[in-house]
């Protein structure tokens, strides 16, 4: 099964589903670690990788980053673009699109909540290393993954999981000099029991 095309599927037919679920969770107590180490230059720029609905590009967007916010799906993208008024400079694209877009030491901060999860385990190494290039010396990178120690696929879509062992085994493999935090939460969805392993980076 291809867990690429098959991931994009799901998002593309089930958009709106997925943007009701998501737009109005709370997510502050994940904002503010974030936040708190970016930089405050008037040029500081966040990267939203798999944005979904543009809530959390929305928010930094109002705090006065700049922001790229990019998607695998060109129906959420076009729905973000429709019902966002802001200067979010939103984009429908791949990780290969967004390698060959931007070049090394761009962002100040680069924010993956729940996107990186959809990446097979052997590639993630590879993934992280590319956009550690994109983050700037100093800046903070984001990522959440559901935690466990497997890898699935769950009504159509493919997920990768995480635990610390995981994490420790991918730390060994990337290139770059950093500190990280690790920590549990618990899903703000409305009905929804999972637990999340959060990871931030700063580089």
């Amino acid at each position: 099964m291809n867990t690429h095309s098959n991931t994009l599927d799901f998002y593309n037919k089930h958009a709106h589903d997925f943007i009701k679920q998501t737009l109005d969770v709370d997510m502050h107590t994940l904002y503010q670690p974030f936040i708190n180490h970016l930089s405050n230059s008037d040029d500081s720029h966040i990267l939203d990788i798999g944005c979904g609905s543009g809530r959390d590009a929305v928010y930094f967007a109002s705090l006065g980053y700049q922001v790229t916010a990019i998607d695998g799906s060109q129906q959420l993208i076009d729905w973000a673009k429709c019902h966002h008024d802001s200067d979010i400079d939103w984009q429908s694209c791949t990780f290969s699109d967004l390698v060959q877009k931007n070049g090394p030491n761009k962002f100040s901060g680069i924010w993956a909540c729940a996107s990186l999860l959809h990446v097979p385990f052997t590639e993630l190494s590879t993934l992280i290393n590319t956009l550690l290039a994109m983050l700037e010396k100093g800046g903070v990178f984001y990522i959440s993954f559901k935690h466990g120690n497997h890898e699935r696929f769950d009504n159509g879509r493919f997920f990768c999981d995480m635990n610390e062992r995981r994490w420790q085994f991918i730390k060994q493999k990337l290139n770059y000099n950093f500190s990280d935090t690790i920590w549990l939460t618990e899903d703000q969805r409305i009905d929804k029991t999972k637990t999340w392993f959060n990871i931030l980076i700063k580089r």
